[in-house]
């Protein structure tokens, strides 16, 4: 049977599978029935830009989106380095957020303007179905009362219920300074933002009907505690530096709290003593997940330390009424003396895996919570050499990672741990040391079906053997390091090696030092499949204290010679570092 004699409604399920942008561009103007189908039968959307080209960017605002504004359920804007300055085209094309009616949920990510983050921003206020709202990874610089202002804007939203800001602005945010009581927000979650417990009775505050906060809390001064209870908290998630009596406030003024997740640095409190916390100050509690990241108190015996604390969980409360079992992880080996001690199952989105450690549990059957299957983001640290610590196993299994940090070559038994990687997006190379490393990073590869994204993070002695690595789904490339006294730069007779590699040949997204300016174009030019190209080039002198935002030579000396529908801009953040969108079909 051909597809186009396929009923309508089972054209209109499988259309649901597929990305509003590729099913317009593959089936709009085909014919009467498909674009009826398209505009009329498919009543709702979700519209995500974070990965577009900006030629089908332009293609789809031009074409297909003024028709279909109100039909849009969910919108996703970002500035990142695959979209640099999205927010600002997108505008320019006259589109308001308020056109997107029926919009219900709206995802920034990366936006690198004040000015057009708080334009967006007052263009929700009249939306009537806005629900969600996140903000990722934002970074601008701002004036005091411009934060107050935009945090305002924030809490003065009707409907919303469920809201996300992680790591928003180049400042720490005085939440202190919001004036607007909201009484829609149910759920919200600061991520990378700290905050004191002055910023948490002000949150309390106007923020009349939470039920649901995420927050990374941090002991302040003495007097800074919660005067009155919280009724309407029901789940709490803290990521907590500070001391344990602190946090008794806390607890003793949330009385209807339901789900506690809690991971807390600088804090050593036994199962006893968590037993009295929980029985004396939160009786309501039915679910609790702990991560106790720990030094132990004294310098000797780690192992004695480790089995005295473990006990102090095996009391009758823990393992008994309420099967509340404990795992503690630690390096015999550490001079520092540090461990973790977490619940199980392990219930955490990232986890720390070092292949010296010594782990042992609370649980009567000990082969019972080795699948860390709450885990996304794993960073795995190979300690130097020592046939002393041969005989640690450690069964944990990570099957469900998609970010992973590692340096090569690693030991051969932690592929035991990773042995599913189906779901890896990305990977940090932190060292290539060896030509074993490069041969057991080969045989990684070969291992994932859908890794996206690589970066490496210390470039100075890379040797071009990593060009020699194959991968058919890898499809950007970070080759710049953190910092900007690391870059490696490129010169012009290894930039002709990498155009010939298939790495290179295959990648849509390039991070990359290069030596000189000419080599820029080249580059870009060579490599079919590019649509962002982002580089520091060495001769770049451009200054953020001394250079005009008006006059940019070495922008200028680019647009003259790349045609004029490229994007180019410094990014904010780093402005050594030139972000190109390549327009191209």
């Amino acid at each position: 049977m051909r597809f186009e004699n396929l009923a309508n409604e089972l054209l209109l399920d499988l259309f649901e599978y597929i990305d509003v942008i590729h099913l317009f561009h593959a089936f709009h103007n085909l014919n009467a029935r498909f674009d009826e189908l398209l505009v009329t039968r498919l009543h709702a959307f979700d519209l995500d830009f974070r990965s577009i080209s900006k030629y089908n960017f332009d293609n789809f605002c031009q074409q297909y989106l003024p028709n279909i504004t109100q039909k849009i359920k969910s919108l996703h804007l970002s500035d990142n380095e695959e979209t640099p300055n999205l927010s600002k085209l997108f505008l320019s094309y006259g589109f308001t957020i308020n056109q997107f009616f029926n919009l219900k949920s709206f995802s920034l990510y990366n936006i690198q303007s004040f000015e057009i983050f708080n334009q967006l921003i007052i263009q929700c206020i009249r939306l009537p179905y806005l629900t969600h709202l996140h903000m990722i990874k934002c970074f601008f610089n701002y004036r005091d009362n411009e934060i107050q202002y935009l945090m305002n804007n924030i809490w003065r939203l009707p409907k919303l219920t469920h809201c996300i800001l992680d790591q928003v602005t180049s400042r720490k945010m005085r939440l202190f300074d919001i004036s607007i009581i909201s009484t829609s927000i149910k759920c919200l979650t600061f991520k990378n933002i700290t905050c004191d417990f002055r910023d948490l009775s002000h949150i309390f505050e106007y923020t009349s009907c939470l039920e649901q906060l995420s927050i990374n809390l941090i002991y302040g001064f003495p007097n800074q505690q919660l005067q009155s209870p919280i009724y309407s908290i029901i789940s709490l998630k803290i990521l907590y530096h500070g001391c344990i009596e602190v946090l008794i406030n806390l607890f003793q003024n949330l009385p209807n709290l339901i789900h506690l997740t809690l991971e807390t640095f600088d804090m050593y409190c036994d199962g006893y003593e968590w037993e009295k916390i929980l029985v004396s100050y939160l009786p309501t509690i039915e679910h609790f997940k702990l991560k106790m990241n720990l030094n132990f108190p004294y310098n000797n015996n780690l192992n004695q330390q480790a089995e005295e604390l473990l006990n102090t969980f095996r009391t009758s409360f823990w393992l008994v009424e309420h099967q509340w079992f404990v795992r503690c992880d630690w390096d015999p080996f550490n001079i520092f003396y540090n461990g973790m001690l977490y619940t199980l199952p392990y219930n955490f989105g990232d986890c720390f895996y070092f292949d010296a450690v010594s782990s042992k549990s609370t649980c009567p059957v000990d082969t019972e919570y080795w699948s860390y299957d709450h885990v996304t983001t794993l960073s795995h640290k190979n300690p130097e050499n020592d046939s002393s610590k041969d005989s640690i196993i450690f069964s944990a299994r990570f099957s469900k990672i998609r970010h992973l940090k590692i340096s090569f070559p690693f030991n051969e038994k932690f592929w035991s741990c990773i042995s599913a990687l189906n779901r890896l997006q990305s990977i940090n190379i932190t060292l290539l040391s060896t030509d074993f490393a490069y041969s057991q990073l080969q045989d990684f590869l070969n291992q994932t079906l859908h890794l996206y994204s690589v970066k490496l993070s210390h470039l100075k002695n890379l040797s071009m053997q990593f060009f020699t690595v194959t991968s058919p789904s890898i499809r950007k490339l970070n080759l710049i390091a953190k910092s900007k006294s690391s870059i490696r730069y490129f010169t012009r007779n290894e930039c002709s090696v990498l155009v010939h590699t298939s790495l290179i040949l295959q990648c849509e997204v390039l991070l990359i030092g290069i030596k000189e300016r000419s080599d820029i174009i080249e580059l870009m030019n060579a490599i079919p499949n590019l649509r962002t190209f982002v580089c520091h080039c060495n001769d770049d002198e451009y200054n953020v204290w001394s250079s005009s935002s008006t006059n940019d030579e070495f922008i200028e000396w680019l647009q003259s010679r790349l045609p004029s529908k490229y994007l180019i801009s410094r990014d904010e953040k780093h402005p050594y570092l030139l972000r190109f969108w390549i327009y191209r079909k």
